[in-house]
């Protein structure tokens, strides 16, 4: 998939395992992905947790997965792996843990705490995902330190990201 938009790549894991995919924070004029719908940010300067309140309030689904939309290498089989381990114990978001680390921006959030969400964005609270979860039923999913799992997790902010930079 050399040569192919980030983006791309991440719809095309997705599409096969969800109804719908929103994006959040979807750069303004810039050339929207087919098949995906688009929601503003409604807490401006708030980063991630704007736009997960943002995506759950355009939500038609009970649970949404939310990623990083700078990781072009999400994997099919550790989605769903997280999707079968919030359907056997439900919580209101279920994070992946590597070595202690949490990844929010791969995680799955049960849409009935958007209220929550939005009251704690009206607050002026952090806007670190982290600070927000002491709020609500947060349960990790302890993954192990190995390359798929890295590879999973891998953000790409600048071309030296890039394998091969």
């Amino acid at each position: 998939m050399a040569g192919v938009p980030i983006i791309d790549r991440i719809i095309s894991v997705l599409d096969p395992l969800f109804h719908e995919i929103i994006i959040a924070g979807w750069p303004e004029g810039s050339p929207v992905p087919q098949g995906v719908r688009l929601t503003a940010d409604n807490f401006k300067g708030m980063g991630p947790l704007a736009g997960i309140e943002s995506a759950m309030q355009a939500s038609a689904t009970p649970l949404l997965f939310v990623f990083g939309g700078d990781m072009p290498w999400l994997s099919e089989d550790l989605i769903r792996q997280q999707a079968r381990e919030m359907l056997s114990t439900p919580s209101d978001i279920l994070v992946p843990r590597v070595n202690g680390l949490a990844e929010p921006m791969h995680s799955l959030y049960s849409c009935t705490i958007h209220k929550k969400l939005y009251d704690y964005l009206l607050s002026d609270s952090s806007p670190a995902v982290i600070d927000f979860y002491r709020l609500v039923d947060t349960r990790y999913m302890e993954l192990p330190s190995d390359a798929a799992t890295t590879k999973a997790f891998t953000n790409i902010n600048r071309p030296e990201d890039l394998p091969g930079n």
